[in-house]
């Protein structure tokens, strides 16, 4: 397992990344290998939150949505949370999807 904080800047980086690619896909939108590696990084974005979030806890309020209830509120602050609570990987989103 990653630590929290590599972890945290790898989402990060990521998704800067992401955005890199967006906006060259604004004006490059028939792009396909540009396009290839745009969706190749958002499948590995997800991949990392869905780690952080089975390890740490949901990062924003909408990693909340594929579980059973509205936990974003129900559980300690990321910043009020120690550093070995992990929350139940059973709901971790993307189990549904294989996923961790």
């Amino acid at each position: 397992m990653k630590e929290k904080n590599e972890l945290f800047k790898e989402i990060q980086s990521n998704g800067f990344a992401m955005y890199d690619f967006l906006l060259y896909l604004d004006t490059h939108p028939k792009d396909k290998t540009a396009f290839k590696m745009f969706k190749d990084l958002g499948e590995k974005q997800e991949a990392l939150i869905c780690e952080y979030t089975s390890n740490y806890g949901p990062l924003t309020p909408f990693c909340t949505a594929k579980r059973p209830s509205f936990d974003w509120l129900n559980s300690p602050w990321p910043w009020e949370r120690p550093h070995d609570v992990k929350c139940d990987a059973a709901q971790c989103p993307c189990k549904e999807k294989g996923g961790m």
